[in-house]
Protein backbone atom coordinates (compact mmCIF):
# COMPACT_ATOMS: atom_id res chain seq x y z
CA UNK A 1 0.00 0.00 0.00
CA UNK A 2 1.76 3.11 -1.27
CA UNK A 3 1.96 6.94 0.32
CA UNK A 4 -0.74 7.99 -1.94
CA UNK A 5 -2.99 5.53 -1.19
CA UNK A 6 -3.03 5.36 2.48
CA UNK A 7 -3.90 8.84 1.93
CA UNK A 8 -7.34 7.94 0.37
CA UNK A 9 -8.24 5.08 2.57
CA UNK A 10 -8.05 7.21 5.47
CA UNK A 11 -10.23 9.89 4.26
CA UNK A 12 -12.62 6.95 2.30
CA UNK A 13 -12.69 4.39 5.20
CA UNK A 14 -15.61 5.37 7.76
CA UNK A 15 -16.64 8.46 5.68
CA UNK A 16 -20.80 8.66 5.77
CA UNK A 17 -21.00 7.97 1.58
CA UNK A 18 -19.06 5.06 1.77
CA UNK A 19 -20.49 1.89 2.41
CA UNK A 20 -16.89 -0.42 2.59
CA UNK A 21 -13.50 -0.09 0.97
CA UNK A 22 -11.62 -2.47 -0.47
CA UNK A 23 -7.72 -2.39 0.07
CA UNK A 24 -5.76 -3.86 -3.35
CA UNK A 25 -2.14 -4.78 -3.33
CA UNK A 26 0.54 -7.28 -4.70
CA UNK A 27 1.85 -7.52 -1.38
CA UNK A 28 -0.76 -6.70 1.22
CA UNK A 29 1.71 -6.40 4.25
CA UNK A 30 1.32 -2.70 4.48
CA UNK A 31 -2.70 -2.69 3.34
CA UNK A 32 -3.18 -5.67 6.29
CA UNK A 33 -1.65 -3.07 8.64
CA UNK A 34 -3.67 -0.02 7.64
CA UNK A 35 -6.80 -1.91 7.55
CA UNK A 36 -6.21 -2.57 10.96
CA UNK A 37 -6.11 0.92 12.09
CA UNK A 38 -9.15 1.99 9.94
CA UNK A 39 -12.64 2.65 10.84
CA UNK A 40 -15.40 1.19 8.88
CA UNK A 41 -16.23 -1.28 6.96
CA UNK A 42 -12.64 -2.34 5.24
CA UNK A 43 -11.45 -5.63 3.74
CA UNK A 44 -7.53 -6.20 2.08
CA UNK A 45 -7.19 -8.65 -1.07
CA UNK A 46 -4.14 -9.31 -3.45
CA UNK A 47 -4.28 -7.96 -6.62
CA UNK A 48 -1.96 -8.36 -9.27
CA UNK A 49 -2.60 -5.51 -12.24
CA UNK A 50 -0.59 -7.23 -14.51
CA UNK A 51 -2.95 -10.10 -14.58
CA UNK A 52 -6.45 -9.70 -15.89
CA UNK A 53 -7.93 -12.34 -14.31
CA UNK A 54 -7.05 -10.91 -10.93
CA UNK A 55 -8.40 -7.75 -11.83
CA UNK A 56 -11.46 -9.34 -12.74
CA UNK A 57 -11.98 -11.00 -9.34
CA UNK A 58 -11.02 -8.64 -7.54
CA UNK A 59 -13.35 -5.73 -9.37
CA UNK A 60 -16.48 -7.40 -9.65
CA UNK A 61 -18.68 -5.94 -7.86
CA UNK A 62 -17.51 -2.83 -6.66
CA UNK A 63 -19.29 0.30 -7.26
CA UNK A 64 -15.82 2.21 -7.91
CA UNK A 65 -12.54 1.72 -8.40
CA UNK A 66 -9.64 3.85 -7.21
CA UNK A 67 -6.55 3.07 -8.92
CA UNK A 68 -3.16 4.06 -7.37
CA UNK A 69 -1.05 2.18 -8.71
CA UNK A 70 2.01 2.76 -11.87
CA UNK A 71 0.46 4.34 -14.49
CA UNK A 72 1.41 1.41 -17.35
CA UNK A 73 -1.64 -0.43 -15.63
CA UNK A 74 -4.33 2.43 -16.32
CA UNK A 75 -5.40 0.61 -19.68
CA UNK A 76 -6.01 -2.73 -18.37
CA UNK A 77 -7.41 -1.80 -14.78
CA UNK A 78 -9.68 0.78 -17.35
CA UNK A 79 -10.86 -2.05 -19.06
CA UNK A 80 -11.34 -4.25 -16.43
CA UNK A 81 -13.73 -1.99 -14.35
CA UNK A 82 -15.94 -1.42 -18.07
CA UNK A 83 -16.18 -4.93 -18.01
CA UNK A 84 -17.26 -4.77 -14.47
CA UNK A 85 -19.73 -2.32 -14.59
CA UNK A 86 -17.60 0.13 -11.61
CA UNK A 87 -17.23 3.40 -12.12
CA UNK A 88 -13.16 4.50 -12.38
CA UNK A 89 -10.93 7.06 -11.06
CA UNK A 90 -7.14 7.20 -11.43
CA UNK A 91 -4.32 9.74 -10.62
CA UNK A 92 -2.36 10.06 -14.18
CA UNK A 93 -1.67 9.28 -17.88
CA UNK A 94 -0.17 5.97 -19.11
CA UNK A 95 -0.29 3.57 -21.29
CA UNK A 96 -2.39 5.12 -24.20
CA UNK A 97 -4.81 8.01 -24.62
CA UNK A 98 -7.71 7.15 -21.61
CA UNK A 99 -9.89 9.84 -22.95
CA UNK A 100 -10.19 7.73 -26.71
CA UNK A 101 -12.38 5.51 -24.15
CA UNK A 102 -15.19 7.99 -23.81
CA UNK A 103 -17.75 6.76 -25.87
CA UNK A 104 -17.54 3.09 -24.90
CA UNK A 105 -18.06 4.36 -20.89
CA UNK A 106 -20.91 6.54 -21.77
CA UNK A 107 -22.84 3.97 -23.34
CA UNK A 108 -21.90 2.21 -20.51
CA UNK A 109 -23.68 4.54 -18.36
CA UNK A 110 -20.56 5.09 -16.39
CA UNK A 111 -17.61 7.27 -15.50
CA UNK A 112 -14.11 7.35 -15.24
CA UNK A 113 -12.42 10.67 -14.07
CA UNK A 114 -9.04 10.67 -15.55
CA UNK A 115 -5.82 12.10 -13.73
CA UNK A 116 -7.57 13.07 -9.89
CA UNK A 117 -4.93 13.78 -8.08
CA UNK A 118 -2.84 16.74 -6.97
CA UNK A 119 -1.44 17.32 -10.33
CA UNK A 120 -2.78 16.75 -12.36
CA UNK A 121 -6.09 16.69 -10.31
CA UNK A 122 -5.98 19.91 -7.85
CA UNK A 123 -4.36 22.04 -10.88
CA UNK A 124 -6.92 21.28 -12.91
CA UNK A 125 -10.36 22.18 -11.15
CA UNK A 126 -8.31 24.95 -10.13
CA UNK A 127 -7.45 26.08 -14.10
CA UNK A 128 -11.51 25.16 -14.18
CA UNK A 129 -12.13 27.72 -11.44
CA UNK A 130 -10.58 30.40 -13.22
CA UNK A 131 -11.72 29.80 -16.64
CA UNK A 132 -15.07 30.32 -15.16
CA UNK A 133 -14.80 33.47 -13.97
CA UNK A 134 -13.56 34.93 -17.44
CA UNK A 135 -14.90 35.60 -21.05
CA UNK A 136 -11.19 34.42 -22.35
CA UNK A 137 -8.67 32.41 -21.24
CA UNK A 138 -5.05 33.32 -22.59
CA UNK A 139 -2.74 30.97 -20.40
CA UNK A 140 -2.79 28.58 -18.26
CA UNK A 141 0.50 28.21 -15.99
CA UNK A 142 0.86 24.78 -13.48
CA UNK A 143 3.51 25.46 -11.10
CA UNK A 144 4.43 22.46 -8.33
CA UNK A 145 6.71 23.52 -5.96
CA UNK A 146 7.07 20.62 -3.75
CA UNK A 147 10.73 20.18 -1.90
CA UNK A 148 12.29 17.91 0.65
CA UNK A 149 15.50 18.46 2.50
CA UNK A 150 17.41 15.99 4.36
CA UNK A 151 20.37 14.29 6.11
CA UNK A 152 19.31 10.70 5.78
CA UNK A 153 18.44 10.84 2.34
CA UNK A 154 20.56 12.88 -0.35
CA UNK A 155 18.14 11.65 -3.16
CA UNK A 156 14.36 11.18 -1.98
CA UNK A 157 11.71 11.47 -4.51
CA UNK A 158 8.09 12.40 -3.24
CA UNK A 159 5.70 10.56 -5.15
CA UNK A 160 5.89 7.39 -7.61
CA UNK A 161 10.42 6.87 -8.27
CA UNK A 162 10.04 5.52 -11.70
CA UNK A 163 7.35 7.71 -12.85
CA UNK A 164 9.04 11.13 -11.46
CA UNK A 165 12.30 10.61 -12.61
CA UNK A 166 10.81 9.33 -15.92
CA UNK A 167 9.15 12.82 -16.12
CA UNK A 168 12.52 14.52 -15.11
CA UNK A 169 14.59 12.94 -18.03
CA UNK A 170 12.48 12.92 -20.27
CA UNK A 171 11.77 16.27 -23.20
CA UNK A 172 9.09 18.20 -21.98
CA UNK A 173 6.33 19.77 -23.61
CA UNK A 174 4.08 22.78 -23.20
CA UNK A 175 1.15 23.98 -25.77
CA UNK A 176 1.22 27.44 -27.48
CA UNK A 177 -0.38 28.94 -30.07
CA UNK A 178 -2.57 25.75 -31.25
CA UNK A 179 0.36 23.36 -31.50
CA UNK A 180 1.72 21.39 -28.57
CA UNK A 181 6.22 21.70 -28.55
CA UNK A 182 8.69 19.32 -27.51
CA UNK A 183 11.70 20.70 -25.54
CA UNK A 184 14.78 18.83 -23.98
CA UNK A 185 14.43 17.65 -20.51
CA UNK A 186 15.67 20.84 -18.00
CA UNK A 187 14.53 23.58 -19.89
CA UNK A 188 13.25 27.13 -19.08
CA UNK A 189 14.86 26.96 -15.83
CA UNK A 190 13.77 29.87 -13.44
CA UNK A 191 13.24 30.60 -9.92
CA UNK A 192 9.47 30.76 -9.01
CA UNK A 193 7.92 33.15 -5.96
CA UNK A 194 5.99 30.36 -4.27
CA UNK A 195 3.79 31.96 -1.04
CA UNK A 196 4.93 30.48 2.26
CA UNK A 197 5.60 28.04 3.33
CA UNK A 198 7.26 27.21 0.23
CA UNK A 199 8.96 30.20 -0.67
CA UNK A 200 11.21 30.66 -3.92
CA UNK A 201 12.01 27.52 -5.45
CA UNK A 202 13.97 26.44 -8.88
CA UNK A 203 11.32 24.90 -11.49
CA UNK A 204 11.51 23.07 -15.07
CA UNK A 205 9.40 22.56 -17.75
CA UNK A 206 7.96 18.90 -17.38
CA UNK A 207 5.51 17.09 -19.86
CA UNK A 208 2.38 16.74 -18.30
CA UNK A 209 -1.23 15.81 -18.23
CA UNK A 210 -2.72 19.20 -17.68
CA UNK A 211 -0.37 20.41 -20.92
CA UNK A 212 -2.33 17.24 -23.31
CA UNK A 213 -6.13 17.99 -21.66
CA UNK A 214 -6.33 21.85 -20.81
CA UNK A 215 -5.92 23.30 -24.06
CA UNK A 216 -8.37 20.74 -25.44
CA UNK A 217 -11.49 21.33 -23.09
CA UNK A 218 -10.93 24.70 -20.85
CA UNK A 219 -12.06 26.48 -24.72
CA UNK A 220 -12.47 30.60 -24.29
CA UNK A 221 -9.46 30.51 -26.75
CA UNK A 222 -7.01 29.41 -24.64
CA UNK A 223 -3.11 29.66 -26.55
CA UNK A 224 -0.81 28.67 -23.69
CA UNK A 225 -0.41 25.76 -21.17
CA UNK A 226 2.30 24.71 -19.51
CA UNK A 227 3.63 22.69 -16.38
CA UNK A 228 6.81 23.26 -14.22
CA UNK A 229 7.99 21.37 -11.41
CA UNK A 230 10.59 22.16 -8.59
CA UNK A 231 13.52 20.45 -8.67
CA UNK A 232 16.50 21.58 -6.14
CA UNK A 233 19.67 21.99 -8.10
CA UNK A 234 21.59 19.55 -6.29
CA UNK A 235 18.68 16.81 -7.04
CA UNK A 236 18.90 17.96 -10.37
CA UNK A 237 22.54 16.95 -11.10
CA UNK A 238 22.36 13.80 -9.45
CA UNK A 239 19.08 12.84 -12.03
CA UNK A 240 20.72 14.41 -14.84
CA UNK A 241 24.15 12.01 -13.91
CA UNK A 242 21.87 9.02 -13.32
CA UNK A 243 20.45 9.91 -17.10
CA UNK A 244 24.00 10.03 -18.63
CA UNK A 245 25.14 6.64 -17.20
CA UNK A 246 21.53 4.75 -18.47
CA UNK A 247 20.27 4.09 -14.77
CA UNK A 248 16.79 5.86 -15.99
CA UNK A 249 16.31 3.27 -18.82
CA UNK A 250 13.09 1.57 -18.76
CA UNK A 251 14.31 -1.38 -21.32
CA UNK A 252 15.76 -5.06 -19.72
CA UNK A 253 19.99 -5.15 -19.52
CA UNK A 254 21.70 -8.23 -18.97
CA UNK A 255 23.14 -8.55 -15.63
CA UNK A 256 25.04 -12.14 -14.84
CA UNK A 257 22.75 -14.36 -16.68
CA UNK A 258 19.45 -12.22 -15.95
CA UNK A 259 18.05 -8.96 -17.13
CA UNK A 260 17.06 -6.18 -15.27
CA UNK A 261 15.27 -3.02 -16.09
CA UNK A 262 17.65 -0.10 -14.67
CA UNK A 263 15.01 2.64 -13.36
CA UNK A 264 13.07 -0.04 -11.58
CA UNK A 265 16.42 -0.82 -9.93
CA UNK A 266 17.04 2.83 -9.21
CA UNK A 267 13.63 2.69 -7.87
CA UNK A 268 14.26 -0.06 -5.62
CA UNK A 269 17.16 0.81 -4.14
CA UNK A 270 15.97 4.78 -3.13
CA UNK A 271 13.59 5.00 -0.01
CA UNK A 272 9.95 4.65 -0.67
CA UNK A 273 7.78 7.69 -0.88
CA UNK A 274 5.58 5.82 1.70
CA UNK A 275 8.43 5.60 3.83
CA UNK A 276 9.61 9.48 3.88
CA UNK A 277 6.65 10.76 6.33
CA UNK A 278 8.67 12.27 9.31
CA UNK A 279 11.80 11.24 7.91
CA UNK A 280 12.24 15.02 5.82
CA UNK A 281 11.66 18.45 5.92
CA UNK A 282 9.94 21.12 3.62
CA UNK A 283 6.08 21.62 2.19
CA UNK A 284 4.52 20.68 -1.41
CA UNK A 285 2.45 23.41 -2.94
CA UNK A 286 0.06 23.00 -6.07
CA UNK A 287 -0.13 26.90 -7.74
CA UNK A 288 -2.07 27.33 -10.95
CA UNK A 289 -2.14 31.14 -12.64
CA UNK A 290 -4.76 31.96 -15.25
CA UNK A 291 -4.07 34.79 -17.48
CA UNK A 292 -7.44 36.14 -19.61
CA UNK A 293 -9.97 38.86 -20.12
CA UNK A 294 -13.15 39.76 -18.28
CA UNK A 295 -14.94 42.76 -19.75
CA UNK A 296 -12.74 44.36 -21.47
CA UNK A 297 -9.64 43.98 -18.95
CA UNK A 298 -6.85 41.80 -18.53
CA UNK A 299 -7.51 40.06 -15.17
CA UNK A 300 -5.20 36.96 -13.40
CA UNK A 301 -6.49 34.64 -10.95
CA UNK A 302 -4.08 32.77 -8.93
CA UNK A 303 -5.03 29.72 -6.51
CA UNK A 304 -3.07 27.82 -4.56
CA UNK A 305 -2.87 25.27 -1.72
CA UNK A 306 0.58 24.08 0.31
CA UNK A 307 0.99 22.12 3.28
CA UNK A 308 4.13 21.57 5.11
CA UNK A 309 5.69 18.02 5.35
CA UNK A 310 5.35 18.25 9.23
CA UNK A 311 1.94 18.94 9.44
CA UNK A 312 1.08 16.33 6.69
CA UNK A 313 3.20 14.00 9.16
CA UNK A 314 1.10 14.97 11.78
CA UNK A 315 -2.42 14.38 10.52
CA UNK A 316 -1.52 11.10 8.52
CA UNK A 317 1.81 10.20 8.94
CA UNK A 318 2.59 10.92 5.57
CA UNK A 319 4.48 13.79 3.44
CA UNK A 320 2.66 16.48 1.91
CA UNK A 321 2.84 15.06 -1.11
CA UNK A 322 1.55 12.26 -0.65
CA UNK A 323 -1.26 14.28 1.21
CA UNK A 324 -2.13 16.32 -1.57
CA UNK A 325 -2.22 13.99 -3.91
CA UNK A 326 -4.34 11.67 -2.19
CA UNK A 327 -6.89 14.27 -0.57
CA UNK A 328 -7.32 15.25 -5.05
CA UNK A 329 -8.42 11.64 -5.09
CA UNK A 330 -10.51 11.08 -2.10
CA UNK A 331 -12.54 14.56 -3.04
CA UNK A 332 -12.82 13.37 -6.76
CA UNK A 333 -14.05 9.91 -5.34
CA UNK A 334 -16.63 11.31 -2.84
CA UNK A 335 -17.68 13.53 -5.70
CA UNK A 336 -18.55 10.89 -7.76
CA UNK A 337 -20.44 8.45 -4.98
CA UNK A 338 -22.12 11.29 -3.45
CA UNK A 339 -23.45 12.40 -6.91
CA UNK A 340 -21.92 15.26 -7.50
CA UNK A 341 -20.60 14.45 -10.66
CA UNK A 342 -23.57 13.12 -12.99
CA UNK A 343 -21.84 13.43 -15.94
CA UNK A 344 -20.51 9.98 -17.74
CA UNK A 345 -17.51 9.05 -19.85
CA UNK A 346 -13.99 9.57 -19.13
CA UNK A 347 -13.67 12.85 -17.34
CA UNK A 348 -10.33 14.95 -17.09
CA UNK A 349 -10.90 16.57 -13.76
CA UNK A 350 -11.56 20.16 -15.47
CA UNK A 351 -14.83 18.47 -16.82
CA UNK A 352 -16.02 18.45 -13.37
CA UNK A 353 -17.95 21.29 -11.14
CA UNK A 354 -14.95 22.80 -9.26
CA UNK A 355 -17.13 24.31 -6.60
CA UNK A 356 -17.87 20.72 -4.68
CA UNK A 357 -14.50 19.77 -5.32
CA UNK A 358 -13.38 22.99 -3.63
CA UNK A 359 -15.73 22.28 -1.14
CA UNK A 360 -14.80 19.01 -0.25
CA UNK A 361 -11.42 19.34 -0.42
CA UNK A 362 -12.02 22.08 2.34
CA UNK A 363 -13.90 19.43 4.45
CA UNK A 364 -10.35 16.73 4.02
CA UNK A 365 -7.98 19.68 5.50
CA UNK A 366 -6.88 21.69 2.31
CA UNK A 367 -7.36 24.92 2.56
CA UNK A 368 -7.71 26.89 -1.09
CA UNK A 369 -6.32 29.97 -1.73
CA UNK A 370 -7.66 32.75 -4.36
CA UNK A 371 -5.87 35.83 -5.68
CA UNK A 372 -7.17 38.10 -8.50
CA UNK A 373 -5.48 40.80 -10.12
CA UNK A 374 -5.53 43.07 -13.08
CA UNK A 375 -2.94 42.99 -15.49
Amino acid sequence: MGAIGTVVARHLAGHRAVESLTLGDMDTTRAETLARELKGKVSVERIDAADPRSLERALGGQGLVISAVLPIYNEAIMKAALAAGSHLLDLSSGGGDELAHDAAWKKAGLTAIHGMGEDPGISNVFARWAADRLDEVEAIRVRDGEYSSSDQFPLACLFSTETFIEEAVSPALYFEDGTWKEIPAWSNREVYPFPEPVGPQVVYNMSHEEVDTLPRTIGKGVRFVDFKLAVPDEMQRHLAFLDRVGMTRRDAVRVRGGEVTPLSVLAAVLPQPADLGGKIQGAAIILVEVDGRRGGRRVRHVLHAAMTHDEAFRRMKMTATAYLTGTGAAAGALALVTGKVAARGVLPPEKLDPEPILALLQELGITVHKKESAL
